[in-house]
């Protein structure tokens, strides 16, 4: 069935047809949407409620239970969801969103997340087929867009087959896209898989203070196995983040398996503590992942950031190649490209950099460098034939003398003349 709501509609209606359209975001969430169905509402019209989708039926599987939510007419609807959540959906897969706007009140006033997907299932049940295509999300507290897995038991349930495209998350408090899982390093697994996100903005996402944790992300993913992040940008995120163990990055993911982040574009981004606020990074527990072919510039922390907590899984087999940073570590003292670890589960090993140039201006308010390897927690670290070019005032390496890291065919040029216009890539 199509159903069709319309602010000139009636709830009375049968909701089948343009003409007799339902009115409310309240006539859809009390419909138990069956396989096929889809809900339309009309274009350049606003809709006040929260969203929400029944939990699928026992035996109904989310492969065969697609429901599909969009707008009719041209240009897209606007679901206002004032201090609560623009669309929830629990326990179910097979959902598409496209052509929407979710507006909340405001990060500071709102008290949900725009998008949220949540799975409470047990025994690993990985719920799939979720598509997120056009979407503009902004002013709520969390996440613009937030995939939750919580389940009863102690198993890796969650999501898989994910899409989000074509999609912009801002304005938001904790990040604009998000991916998280229940955190359990001793156990082999994870509760994601096959996540896409391309071509999608995440910007002015600025952190919630107080929070005892890092806040004020573009795109993160968490517990995820098997990812690609392309053709994105993250820029002007996190500049709120207070927490001092840890701070907001433009792009990345940690604790997770096998993440390609490739032809991005991350900056601006930054932080209140003396943590982070880069434009990339793989984080604790990342293994067989790939950072190329992406843009980083004028962030307060890090271009490229490989970070290793206490307490992560193994950080191993990873790649950053043909990456630029121009102009990161504005703040604190970080490098363009930088390696910390605390030497966790063997730290980071196994590691290669090639490829990637650096440029790196003195900075005001940090102690910028073109490369950070002084780290002691890191092993078997490869660099070669990479370009690191510096003014002459900003510091070129640090820990050139690491014996944890092989150097190789790599440029260091100091006192580069820089343009006046900005290096472009």
């Amino acid at each position: 069935m199509d159903y069709y709501v319309s602010p000139l509609g009636d709830d009375s209606n049968s909701g089948l047809s343009e003409t007799y359209p339902w009115r409310s975001i309240a006539r859809v969430n009390a419909t138990q949407l069956f396989p096929g169905d889809s809900v339309w509402f009309k274009a350049n019209q606003t809709f006040v409620g929260n969203l929400r989708l029944a939990k699928v039926k026992q035996g109904q599987t989310d492969k065969v239970c697609v429901v599909t939510i969009g707008s009719y007419g041209s240009d897209r609807a606007t679901i206002d969801a004032g201090s609560g959540s623009g669309f929830t959906a629990k326990d179910r897969g097979g959902v598409h969103l496209v052509n929407l706007n979710f507006v909340g009140a405001g990060a500071s006033k709102n008290t949900g997340s725009g998008v949220s997907f949540i799975n409470t299932l047990p025994r690993n049940s990985k719920l799939s087929d979720i598509r997120i295509h056009r979407v503009d999300v902004s002013g709520f507290k969390y996440a613009g867009v937030n995939f939750i897995a919580q389940p009863t038991d102690n198993s890796w349930s969650g999501f898989r087959d994910v899409k989000i495209t074509n999609t912009t998350s801002h304005d938001n408090g904790d990040a604009g896209i998000s991916c998280i899982g229940p955190w359990n390093p001793e156990q082999k697994g994870y509760a994601h898989a096959d996540f896409y996100i391309g071509n999608c903005s995440a910007y002015r996402n600025a952190g919630i203070p107080g929070k005892v944790s890092h806040s004020g992300n573009g795109i993160v993913l968490a517990q995820v196995d098997g990812a690609i992040i392309e053709h994105c940008r993250a820029y002007e995120n996190g500049r709120l983040n207070d927490y001092e163990g840890g701070g907001p990055v433009g792009i990345w993911a940690w604790d997770a398996n096998r993440v390609v982040i490739q032809f991005n574009e991350s900056h601006h981004n930054r932080t209140r503590s003396s943590k982070d606020g880069g434009g990339f990074d793989l984080d604790g527990g990342v293994t067989n992942s790939v950072v190329q072919h992406n843009y980083s510039h004028d962030n307060d922390g890090a271009g490229y950031l490989l970070a290793q907590f206490e307490g992560a899984r193994p950080f191993y087999g990873n790649l950053i190649c043909n990456n630029l940073s121009v102009n990161d570590g504005r703040k604190n003292s970080y490098g363009g490209i930088h390696l910390w670890s605390t030497g966790a589960n063997g730290g980071i090993t196994d590691t290669r950099f090639y490829g990637n140039t650096v440029y790196m201006t003195k900075s005001i308010d940090g102690n910028p460098a073109g490369v950070d390897c002084s780290s002691e927690g890191i092993r078997s670290i490869r660099f070669h034939n990479n370009y690191v070019h510096t003014d002459g005032k900003a510091v070129s390496i640090r820990g050139q003398a690491n014996r944890n890291v092989v150097f190789e065919n790599n440029t260091f040029e100091t006192n580069y003349k820089f343009p006046r216009a900005p290096i472009e890539i």
